[in-house]
C-alpha cells in the first residue's frame, strides 16, 4: 500500500484578518462590557485544546511560554543564527499559527491531523534554543517527552478524530472505553436527568468517571453501576479555566446594558461554578429575551460536532457588535418567516404550530474563542427551549472573506465571474435562510416530564400509519441519529436555504435593491457554491476509512448526490488537464434549478424532516446514507481535487485591552507571526494552570 503523504500545513496558507470597525463606534460602557466578556471567552478557550487531542495542551503550554518570554522576531533571529534556514523558520511559524487557530493539532474543518513540516530533531532544537527552555528545562523536557511521539504521528489511530475502536483518537473518552459502554452510560445518565454536554469520560480501573466541568463544585457523587462498573460524577474538571471565565463575567456584569443581561450573566456564572446544565439553560432563556442588544454574546459548551458520539460539546464563547444595515434586512425576513415556512415541502403537522419570532442580527465578530469561527449561528441547541421559547440567529458578516479569481478551481470562465461577482450576496441569502428557517423550522415530537405528548393523531407520510415514536424527556435527537447527526441537520438547513431560494419573493427580501435578473444570478451562485463545496470537500473524505471528516461538507455532498440521482444531466464533469495534471470543470444546467433541482431538494427535505420529527434514527440514517456513498466516479474526482488542493486560510482575530481606564482595539500584523502574537495576547500570560491540568487528568486520554 502506498505510504500516506505527511499532512502538513502548506507554506502557501494565507492569513486572513477579521476586521471589526464597529467596535470604535461603541460608547465606553459598552466597550467595557465587550472587554470583560472577551476576557471570559479566551480564559475558557484553554479547554478547547484539552478537547481536541491528548497532546495539544502540552504543546500549547510550551509555545505560550516561549513567546511570552521572547517575541516572534527575537526567536526568528535566534534560529537564523543557529543554522535554521528562512524556509525552516517559515515552516515552524506556519505550523504554530495553524495550531493556535485550530486550538490544537487537528483541523477544526475536517478533523484530520496536521504535523510540523520541520523535521522532528529541528523542532526539538527550536525548543532548546529558547529563553523559556533555559528557565524551565525540567518542565519542557518532561512535557516534550510526553507529547513528541504524538505531535509527529499521523498513521492510524492518530490521523483522524474518532473512537479508538474506529481507528481514531480523541480526548473526550479514555482509549479503554468502547462505543457500547459509552452509549450505555449516556442512556443511564438520561435516566438520572444528567446532561453529557459539559463532560468527559474515563474508565479508571473498575470506575466509570464522568468528569463534569465546574469551577467551585469539586465533589464526587456515586450515581450507580453499569456492566459491573461503578459510575461516579467527578466535579471540578477544568476548574481553574472556568474560574477565570466566571471572574470576568462578574466584571462584565457591572457594565451590562439592562437587567436581563445582568440576570443572564448571573446564570452563566452559576452554571460554570456548579456544572449544572439547567443553569446554562436558564441563561439561554434570558439570552433569547435580550432583544436587539448592540453587543451580542454567548458562552458555554455549545456544539457537539467534535465529539465522536456527537453528544458532548466543545467550549466556545463569542463577542460581536451589531451591523445595523444588514440586521434590518434580516429583521424583514423574520417578519415574513411565518408565511415563508408554509412553503416548505413537508406535511404541516411536522411543523411547529407557532413560529416564535427570534432576533436575527448581522454581527461583526470581535472575539470567537474556540477552534473555528462559523459564518452563521442558530442557538440555543436545547430542543425544549427552541420549541417553547424560540431561539436567536446571527449572521457573522465580517467572517465571509471573498474568493480570489486565481484561487477558484474547477469552474469555467463565465461561472468564475458569476461565483466571484455574487459571492457575498449569495452567501448572505444562504446563511440567512439556513439559520433562520433551516435550523428554525420543523417540529420535534416529544413527551414532557409529565408524560404529555406535543402531538396527536399524526400520520407518517412514509408508512401511512399513526406516528408512535417520539423523544423521551432528556433524550436529544443527536443521540438517536448518531455520528452523522451533525451532517444530517446541516444538510436539512442547507436544503431549506436552496429550496426557498427558488421563491423570488423570498430572495427579494434579502437583496431588495437587485433586479429580477440579478436575483436569479444570485440564486445560481448560491446553488453553485453548495455544489462546489461538495466537490472541493471530497478532500475531507477518508477513502481508507470510508469516513467524512466535516459535517457541513457531507451536507453539501448529500445535496449534490440527491440532485444527480434525480437528474444526472443537472451537473456534469468535463475532464481535461491543468498544470500537467488531470483536471475537471463543472457544468451546471442552471435552468433546472427551479424545476428538477427544486423537486430533488423537496424530496430530500421531506425525508430528513419526517424521520427527525418522529425520532426514527434508524430509517433516517438509511435514507441519508443513500446519498453519502462515494462511488468510483467521485473517488476519481477526489484524486483530482487532492492534486489541486489549496490550503484553507488561517484566521487572525483582533483583541481588546484596558489602557488607563479606556478600552482599545488591538490589531495584529496579517501574517503567521501576527497570528502567533494574537494568541499570546488572547491568553494574557495566564497558562500555568494548563501545565497542571495536562500533567494530571489529561494523561488518561493518552493512547
Amino acid at each position: 500500500m502506498e505510504q500516506q503523504k505527511a499532512p502538513i500545513i502548506s507554506l502557501e496558507a494565507k492569513v486572513s484578518a477579521i476586521e471589526c470597525p464597529a467596535f470604535n463606534l461603541l460608547d465606553e460602557k459598552s466597550k467595557h462590557y465587550a472587554y470583560y466578556f472577551t476576557r471570559a471567552c479566551w480564559a475558557g478557550a484553554k479547554i478547547c485544546y484539552f478537547q481536541r487531542s491528548y497532546e495539544a495542551p502540552g504543546l500549547f503550554y510550551l509555545l505560550q511560554k516561549i513567546f511570552q518570554k521572547e517575541s516572534t522576531t527575537e526567536v526568528r533571529d535566534k534560529l537564523l543564527q543557529n543554522e535554521f534556514t528562512e524556509n525552516q523558520v517559515q515552516q515552524l511559524y506556519t505550523y504554530i499559527s495553524a495550531f493556535f487557530q485550530n486550538c490544537g493539532n487537528y483541523l477544526s474543518f475536517g478533523d484530520s491531523k496536521f504535523i510540523p513540516e520541520l523535521p522532528q530533531e529541528k523542532f526539538l532544537q527550536f525548543l532548546q534554543l529558547t529563553k523559556a527552555y533555559s528557565e524551565q528545562q525540567e518542565d519542557f523536557t518532561k512535557i516534550w517527552n510526553l507529547i513528541e511521539k504524538y505531535i509527529y504521528s499521523y498513521e492510524k489511530p492518530y490521523g483522524l478524530l474518532d473512537l479508538l475502536e474506529k481507528g481514531g483518537s480523541n480526548s473526550y473518552y479514555s482509549p479503554n472505553l468502547s462505543k457500547e459502554l459509552i452509549e450505555e452510560l449516556d442512556q443511564f445518565l438520561h435516566k438520572q436527568n444528567l446532561s453529557e454536554l459539559n463532560t468527559r469520560v474515563i474508565l479508571n480501573g473498575d470506575r466509570l468517571e464522568l468528569l463534569v466541568a465546574s469551577s467551585e463544585r469539586s465533589d464526587i457523587v456515586e450515581l450507580g453501576e453499569i456492566q459491573g462498573k461503578k459510575v461516579v460524577a467527578v466535579y471540578g474538571d477544568f476548574k481553574s479555566f472556568l474560574n477565570g471565565v466566571a471572574t470576568n463575567l462578574r466584571e462584565a456584569q457591572k457594565y451590562a446594558a439592562n437587567d436581563t443581561q445582568v440576570k443572564m450573566l448571573e446564570e452563566y456564572i452559576k452554571h460554570f461554578q456548579s456544572g449544572d446544565i439547567e443553569q446554562h439553560k436558564e441563561s439561554q432563556k434570558l439570552w433569547i429575551q435580550d432583544k436587539g442588544p448592540i453587543i451580542e454574546t454567548n458562552i458555554g459548551f455549545i456544539e457537539t460536532y467534535l465529539d465522536p458520539m456527537k453528544v458532548r460539546a466543545e467550549y466556545e464563547g463569542f463577542v460581536s457588535i451589531v451591523n445595523q444595515e444588514e440586521s434590518k434586512l434580516l429583521g424583514n425576513l423574520v417578519e415574513k418567516a411565518e408565511d415563508i415556512i408554509k412553503d416548505l415541502p413537508w406535511p404541516k403537522e411536522f411543523e411547529i404550530e407557532k413560529f416564535s419570532r427570534p432576533d436575527f442580527t448581522s454581527l461583526e465578530i470581535l472575539a470567537f474563542a474556540c477552534s473555528g469561527t462559523p459564518v452563521g449561528i442558530n442557538i440555543p441547541n436545547y430542543d425544549d427551549i427552541r420549541q417553547n421559547l424560540g431561539f436567536k440567529n446571527v449572521n457573522l458578516g465580517n467572517v465571509y472573506g471573498k474568493p480570489n479569481r486565481d484561487s477558484v478551481r474547477f469552474l469555467q470562465g463565465t461561472d468564475i465571474d458569476l461565483f466571484i461577482k455574487y459571492y457575498k450576496e449569495s452567501l448572505f441569502v444562504v446563511v440567512a435562510l439556513h439559520e433562520l428557517i433551516g435550523h428554525g423550522s420543523g417540529k420535534i415530537f416529544m413527551e414532557d416530564k409529565e408524560g404529555k405528548l406535543n402531538f396527536e393523531n399524526v400520520i407518517n407520510p412514509f408508512t401511512n400509519e399513526k406516528v408512535t415514536t417520539f423523544y423521551k424527556p432528556n433524550e436529544h435527537w443527536h443521540a438517536k441519529f448518531g455520528e452523522l447527526s451533525g451532517a444530517y441537520e446541516e444538510c436539512r438547513a442547507d436544503s431549506v436555504a436552496l429550496y426557498l431560494s427558488t421563491y423570488d419573493d423570498v430572495v427579494q427580501i434579502l437583496v431588495p435593491c437587485k433586479t429580477k435578473e440579478e436575483r436569479d444570478e444570485i440564486v445560481k451562485a448560491a446553488w453553485l457554491d453548495i455544489i462546489m463545496g461538495a466537490l472541493k470537500g471530497l478532500q475531507y473524505y477518508s477513502a481508507e476509512q470510508s469516513k467524512w471528516g466535516q459535517p457541513h461538507i457531507l451536507a453539501s455532498y448529500v445535496i449534490l448526490q440527491s440532485i444527480i440521482q434525480k437528474d444526472p444531466s443537472f451537473v456534469q464533469f468535463i475532464h481535461s488537464e491543468f498544470n500537467n495534471k488531470p483536471y475537471f470543470t463543472v457544468q451546471v444546467d442552471y435552468n433546472k434549478i427551479w424545476t428538477v433541482g427544486k423537486e430533488a431538494i423537496a424530496d430530500l427535505l421531506k425525508g430528513l424532516q419526517v424521520y427527525k420529527s418522529v425520532a426514527d434514527g434508524e430509517n433516517g440514517m438509511k435514507f441519508f446514507n443513500k446519498f453519502t456513498q462515494v462511488d468510483q466516479q467521485f473517488l476519481q474526482l477526489r484524486e483530482i481535487v487532492l492534486a489541486h488542493k489549496q490550503p484553507r486560510k488561517i484566521e487572525l482575530q483582533p483583541d481588546v485591552k484596558l489602557n488607563n481606564g479606556q478600552i482599545e482595539l488591538v490589531v495584529f500584523p496579517e501574517s503567521h507571526e501576527g497570528v502567533i502574537q494574537s494568541h499570546i495576547f488572547h491568553y494574557q500570560n495566564d497558562v500555568e494552570d494548563v501545565k497542571q491540568e495536562f500533567l494530571d487528568r489529561q494523561q488518561y486520554f493518552k493512547n
